[in-house]
């Protein structure tokens, strides 16, 4: 008598439990539909989303081995929502037949952590993805030389010059047209060039947008940073938009967005680039590590590109010692 009553407990707290997830997981969604990233503890929950599914791993086996079918069929809810968001990540994508053989190229964004000055291993790193052109984030200035000379094969380099820090940079085996710095403020961490690709002009942005880096601050501040680094991020998105709606050639964008896929931020930039990942690649596509973590837990690294550009692969490479793991997308002209 006392075991069914103990079992009767547990089951009964495995109900709460569950309904009470269910109805926290409806409730954001349906908050996400309505306001998006209107408000800062939303759309911290927005850059977490993935994990908000976590529970799903041990609710669903507990309610399937007691056998609670209520709990079991509401817990489609949540898996439906998780479907509906990273489904296409999810599903293999079939490989896109070449427009033009021997016209591709490798695009790269690459954040190589600011304190990386492991060159031999960033340089292993490029020359395993044999990338054409890759867009840094995070290279210190007075790095530039040492990191230029581990690369020696790439002819052509520019580098943002405004940042003391950290800034961005571009290395090129395509000879180097145009390069100037993306308009500052918003964008303090962004740079334009344009590289000719055997014949024809490619744009090529590297843009490294607004840190999360909330946690490093004392708790006190951890609100007005938050609400700080989306509204910086959001005026960055707002001017890289309107930088590719004046745009004059097919662009390609390369970035540390520090954005996930379910921000808002990502969902404007969605609307006028396509995200080469999303569109050809299989999996997550995480790219940043965090401490001894021994897997990378969120994708913030992207490669994205305009319609007068096709991807053709798309995945994430070795971390040179890095802190991120870099996109790497092979891309073609779909037009003369």
């Amino acid at each position: 008598m006392a075991r069914r009553k103990k079992l009767a407990s547990l089951l009964r707290l495995l109900n709460f439990l569950g309904w009470l997830y269910v109805g926290l997981i409806v409730v954001w969604f349906c908050l996400r539909l309505v306001f998006f990233d209107q408000f800062w503890w939303l759309a911290l929950l927005n850059t977490i989303a993935f994990y908000l599914f976590v529970p799903v791993i041990f609710l669903l086996p507990l309610g399937m081995l007691f056998r609670q079918r209520r709990l079991v069929f509401g817990l489609a809810i949540p898996i439906a929502i998780f479907v509906g968001l990273f489904g296409d990540l999810l599903l293999p994508s079939f490989a896109r037949s070449e427009l033009m053989p021997q016209a591709t190229f490798n695009v790269m964004s690459f954040n190589i952590l600011w304190s990386n000055e492991n060159y031999d291993r960033i340089a292993q790193a490029i020359a395993t993805a044999d990338a054409d052109i890759v867009g840094f984030q995070e290279v210190r200035p007075p790095n530039t030389g040492a990191l230029t000379a581990a690369l020696s094969n790439y002819p052509y380099t520019t580098f943002q010059q405004t940042n003391l820090y950290h800034t961005v940079g571009l290395i090129s085996r395509f000879p180097i047209v145009s390069t100037q710095p993306l308009p500052g403020p918003p964008v303090e961490r962004g740079l334009e060039v344009v590289v000719d690709v055997n014949g024809q002009l490619l744009s090529v942005i590297v843009a490294h947008l607004a840190p999360n880096n909330m946690p490093l601050f004392p708790l006190n501040e951890f609100v007005g940073q938050t609400k700080d680094r989306y509204t910086r991020r959001a005026a960055e998105v707002e001017t890289l938009k309107q930088e590719i709606q004046n745009r004059r050639y097919p662009t390609v964008v390369v970035c540390d967005c520090n954005m996930t896929d379910t921000s808002q931020t990502y969902a404007q930039l969605r609307s006028v680039l396509a995200d080469s990942f999303q569109d050809v690649a299989w999996g997550l596509g995480h790219t940043l590590r965090i401490g001894s973590i021994p897997f990378p837990v969120q994708r913030l690294d992207y490669v994205w590109h305009t319609t007068d550009l096709q991807a053709m692969t798309a995945y994430v490479g070795e971390s040179g010692g890095s802190d991120h793991q870099p996109v790497i997308t092979k891309l073609q002209f779909t037009q003369k």
